[in-house]
């Protein structure tokens, strides 16, 4: 049994789609190799950055062992602090290395009996004011030491005798001898201190602030050599006069150095140990420290965790970072959510922490371009498929629909032949036997006989006719035409047609309407194809109403009818050759279907267009646009 042509498509859609789905599941499966090769590649690149991050983090090491071997202020390391201590004395380098030390150093002070005459008078005899004058002589003196105890004493007793002024001066120049041992405390921190007791008394507050911010500041910053007790009193005390102060940006790293030199200047004191490499921890800051000692003296090189941050570099594009036991971040910055890692265990590394290097993507953006190409290959390879399917599935089904309306006007053109061939002959047959049962009788029959005669003309002239616009073939002889003149011409030749007697044909023609450039018989042929539509598809006797009028610049010609009117969805086709509405049809009205294909044609042959505006059931209005004749 043979497919019928629906068949026949859907067997060919059911192919295609198989196929279709076929190669784009292998183009998937693909992509997807390909992409798990570039995750395995990129977690052997993260390999590779954790290999080269864990080699530096040992460089780094190696270096400060290095700069240990030979303890010179130019191999000391950034960041790093060199300490040389004894049991009684910690030197520092560089100086403001460490915000307190292990012990303070010591330094023997001028002796009692220099200040004793003063003292005399500012305690026994409560005289400040001798007691200043006995001070000052003794601020001359060519000795810091006595001239340091001097200037505190002088602005202490000063102050004592309302000449606050004075007193501050003095205690200004006592901080200008810096790190002058005045009682164990250096005489600039003494200084400071004085006058932010005195501004406090006076109540000036502004000056008060600024001077403790001082004071706060060169505590912070491990500008003088203090106990760890005596750091901490001062920094409260400072505090305390400020009432609040943001902490510096070095402070945790300084106080995590100084806690780890405490811890190794006290193992060194209980057990001394030749040398030695260890990581600590003081406060949640990781310190590295090495040193070599001997039962004299100590000699270490300790950094903050940040001086082997550089190591973390050696990743590369990926982040690399320190974590410690707990999970808390030691080195680096945080992962970016959604990063992919590799990690190596303190076991693996041998260093005290985690080390994790991740990268933001599994590598296979690197693959995008190829990807992308791929990808591109096997939808064009889909598109093309799809696209010769469709253009042969579209081509098969246009060719039946042709086949189908070819087969509709072989049928109506058929049976526009046989009407008026039925009446020639019937009346050729009357001629040929003379039976004629009137004159009046003869006279109808020679009417009928011409009327058919020309509407067999008419419908051959426009086979041929539109035979000819289909090849190419038809040349239009355009010459000048008044468009009203034409108009009423056609209108009145079609008037005097039986099939319009029995409608209402109106016309209505603008005044001083431009010339055009037509040809007369084929614009003629246009219209008349129109208002035998409009009376055709107008069966309840309608008026049919024709007028000429500019437009935007163009002569149109419409022809408006009271009829059965056209779809909206048959509107476009209706211009097609063979094409008729589905109204038509189903009221079995006459006609061939090329009526307006061939308008259009002669429309659009002379430089115009054809419009419609139609709603089912209301009528319609076909308008014929053309540009007006050029004036040179």
């Amino acid at each position: 049994m043979p497919f019928s042509p629906r068949k026949v498509q859907w067997l060919f859609l059911g192919v295609t789609l198989l196929f279709a789905g076929a190669l784009g599941w292998l183009g998937w499966r693909l992509l997807q190799q390909d992409r798990a090769l570039a995750r395995q590649r990129r977690f052997e690149q993260l390999e590779a950055a954790a290999d080269r991050v864990s080699a530096a983090v040992y460089r780094r090491l190696a270096e400060l062992e290095e700069a240990l071997a030979d303890p010179t202020q130019d191999r000391v390391p950034a960041q790093a602090v060199l300490v040389r201590a004894r049991r009684d004395s910690v030197h520092v380098s560089p100086p403001d290395g460490l915000l307190y030390y292990p012990v303070a150093p010591t330094a023997a002070g001028p002796p009692a009996s220099v200040f004793a005459d003063g003292e005399a008078l500012e305690f026994r005899r409560n005289d400040p004011a001798a007691a200043a004058e006995a001070f000052r002589v003794l601020t001359r003196s060519g000795d810091p030491g006595i001239r340091a105890g001097a200037l505190v004493r002088l602005g202490r007793n000063l102050a004592k005798c309302g000449r606050e002024a004075e007193a501050l001066r003095t205690f200004e120049e006592l901080a200008s001898m810096g790190r002058t041992p005045l009682g164990g405390l250096p005489g600039e921190l003494v200084a400071l201190e004085a006058r932010c007791t005195l501004f406090e008394k006076l109540g000036r507050r502004s000056d008060l602030e600024r001077e403790a911010r001082s004071l706060y500041k060169k505590l912070t910053e491990g500008c003088w050599p203090l106990s760890r007790a005596a750091h901490e009193f001062k920094v409260g005390e400072a505090r305390a006069w400020l009432g609040a102060a943001p902490e510096p940006s070095q402070w945790e790293e300084k106080a995590a150095l100084s806690a780890a030199t405490e811890v190794l200047w006290n193992e060194w004191l209980q057990e001394p140990v030749s040398k030695g490499r260890r990581f600590l921890t003081m406060d949640g800051q990781p310190v590295l420290a090495a040193w070599v000692s001997s039962p004299q003296e100590l000699t270490a090189l300790l950094a903050p965790a940040a001086a082997v941050g550089s190591a973390l570099r050696e990743a590369g594009d990926f982040h690399a970072r320190m974590m410690d036991a707990e999970g808390r971040l030691v080195l680096g910055r945080p992962e970016p959510a959604g990063a992919i890692r590799v990690e190596r265990a303190p076991a693996s590394t041998r260093l005290p922490w985690t080390l994790q290097v991740a990268a933001l993507d599994d590598g296979s953006a690197e693959l995008a371009s190829r990807q992308w190409i791929l990808a591109g290959g096997f939808a064009l390879l889909v598109g093309l498929l799809g696209a010769v399917s469709y253009a042969t599935a579209h081509a098969a089904s246009r060719e039946v629909a042709v086949a189908r309306l070819q087969g509709d006007f072989v049928s109506a053109v058929s049976h526009e032949f046989r009407s008026p061939l039925s009446s020639i002959c019937q009346i050729s047959e009357l001629l040929n036997e003379d039976r004629w049962p009137s004159e009046e009788h003869r006279r109808r029959s020679f009417e009928i006989l011409a009327r058919e005669s020309t509407r067999l003309r008419r419908l051959v002239e426009g086979l041929l006719d539109f035979a000819r616009m289909e090849a190419g073939a038809a040349h239009y002889r355009l010459e000048p035409l008044a468009p009203g003149e034409l108009v009423r011409s056609v209108v009145r030749e079609f008037q005097a047609q039986p099939a319009a007697r029995r409608h209402e044909v109106q016309l209505s023609v603008a005044a001083e309407l431009p010339d055009i450039e037509a040809d007369r018989e084929a614009l003629g042929r246009a219209l008349w194809n129109l208002l035998d539509n409009a009376v055709k598809y107008s069966p309840d006797s309608g008026g049919v109403h024709t007028e000429v009028v500019m437009d935007g610049g163009r002569l149109a010609i419409r022809v408006r009818d009271e009829g059965i009117g056209i779809p909206v969805e048959e509107q476009k086709e209706i211009f097609r050759k063979f094409v008729r509405g589905s109204q038509a049809k189903a009221r079995g009205l006459k006609g061939t279907g090329i009526g307006l294909a061939m308008v259009r044609h002669i429309a659009e042959g002379h430089g115009g267009e054809i419009r419609l505006e139609s709603q089912a059931g209301r009528g319609s209005t076909f308008s014929i646009l053309l540009p007006p004749r050029r004036l040179t």
